[in-house]
């Protein structure tokens, strides 16, 4: 069993979402609702993954010693709880584009 890269997700997404975004801008596309619920689908999974990234890192960084250690751990943190009510706000938007 392989372990798991929530970054890679989160990259694919990206690359998904950029490259719509490019191709909007160039003509090539236009948001449309089709376009629109890909778009927040990506985004859905961009900050799903962030979330579990951010757990993850305040998890590690709070195993190393020292006073910054709690600060950096606690902005961790609250990154953390902030993608988290994002993606759960590009849940509920995505369910309302139905």
């Amino acid at each position: 069993m392989t372990t798991q890269n929530p970054a890679m997700h989160a990259r694919i997404a990206a690359d998904a979402l950029d490259r719509l975004t490019r191709d909007v801008r160039s003509g090539r596309a236009a948001w449309t609702s089709h376009t629109a619920r890909q778009a927040v689908d990506d985004l859905t999974r961009i900050t799903t993954a962030a979330a579990t990234v951010l757990q993850q890192l305040a998890a590690a960084h709070g195993q190393q010693p020292g006073p910054r250690t709690a600060q950096g751990v606690t902005a961790l943190h609250q990154a953390g709880q902030d993608v988290t009510t994002a993606s759960a706000h590009l849940r509920t938007a995505r369910h309302t584009m139905k």
